[in-house]
């Protein structure tokens, strides 16, 4: 069914699985494999070669560092699911953070919308399993999500580039606007009985995400 959204390649996931069953010397090759397809994966920022061997360093530290974690998970038992996979997120979140200190202005701005292509495309996974989308539904609402992340990081950055407390008010109020319109577009697109469920699950999300918050 998802099979008509523009899927990227997750190589670099697939062999930090396999990192758990391979032997010493089959592992050191998987970390120079991950490493060349996580650079391969960069192809769409049209790096410089210079920056691709910088990006190749930075991609071998996170490999070799998926590498240690695999084998730590392999020899603690309680390391796994939701855990293992914050600390996986954690190696990509640095990786990714050196990475963007050596891009363009112009790269940057391809960078960010390759995030949010991503982040539609698991968010549309998840309503397509919650909600049952049709094959007809699946590329809509990734379309409609793909413009709801996006909006929402530019009145982010609206609210926090604003200086005064009038300006933010008025940005976060213009945020909130275009997020009803799109939850609009959605109503279109789906089901009542899927728009109830969906409804449901952003309310769930919202607070748990608030109560995520006031803990930290």
């Amino acid at each position: 069914m998802l099979s008509r959204l523009p899927l990227r390649k997750t190589a670099w996931l697939v062999l930090f699985l396999l990192f758990l069953s391979f032997k010493p010397k089959a592992q050191q090759q998987a970390v120079d494999k991950l490493s060349q397809a996580m650079t391969d994966s960069l192809a769409y920022l049209q790096l410089t070669d210079q920056q691709k061997t910088e990006a190749l360093g930075l991609n071998k530290t996170a490999a070799t560092s998926l590498l240690q974690l695999a084998q730590k998970a392999k020899a603690d038992t309680t390391l796994k699911g939701k855990a293992l996979a914050q600390q996986v997120m954690g190696i990509m979140k640095q990786r990714n953070a050196s990475l963007q200190k050596m891009l363009t202005p112009d790269q940057m701005k391809l960078f960010n919308q390759h995030k949010m292509e991503q982040a539609a495309e698991l968010k549309t996974k998840m309503m397509t399993t919650q909600l049952d989308l049709t094959d007809q539904q699946v590329p809509q609402v990734y379309q409609l999500n793909l413009k709801q992340l996006t909006e929402l990081m530019q009145g982010k950055e609206k609210v926090e580039e604003s200086k005064r407390k009038l300006q933010k008010a008025r940005a976060a109020k213009s945020m909130k606007s275009d997020m009803g319109d799109i939850d609009k577009e959605f109503k279109q697109v789906l089901s009542p009985e899927q728009y109830e469920k969906y409804e449901k699950n952003k309310e769930a999300m919202q607070a748990a995400m608030k109560e995520a918050k006031n803990k930290d």
